[in-house]
């Protein structure tokens, strides 16, 4: 129902072909999780997001839609310090798991 109400499958709830278009296959999906783990580029850099093989850009709403999704980059509250200590606490507090901050 989700997917119906954001406009990629249609009524009865088949995807769009131009959405299916759009989407990666498996290697094209698993190619910035390789160059992640590969790259000398990202020797000694830690905390960046990654996207099509490639640091992603700060999305501050000047992207387009060209990619099908409508959405590119890393979206700003996913850099908020403040966010990211909220988010470890919680995630000690649910989980029952500390680890020591780095």
């Amino acid at each position: 129902e989700l997917f119906k109400q954001m406009g990629f499958f249609d009524e009865h709830g088949h995807i769009h072909p131009e959405i299916l278009a759009s989407l990666k296959t498996i290697p094209q999906g698993a190619a910035t999780t390789v160059w992640c783990a590969t790259s000398p580029l990202l020797n000694n850099i830690g905390g960046v997001y990654c996207e099509d093989g490639d640091i992603a850009e700060l999305d501050l709403g000047n992207f387009g839609a060209d990619n099908g999704l409508g959405t590119r980059g890393v979206q700003p509250y996913s850099l908020d310090e403040s966010n990211a200590k909220r988010l470890w606490d919680l995630s000690r507090e649910m989980t029952g798991i500390s680890f020591e901050d780095i």
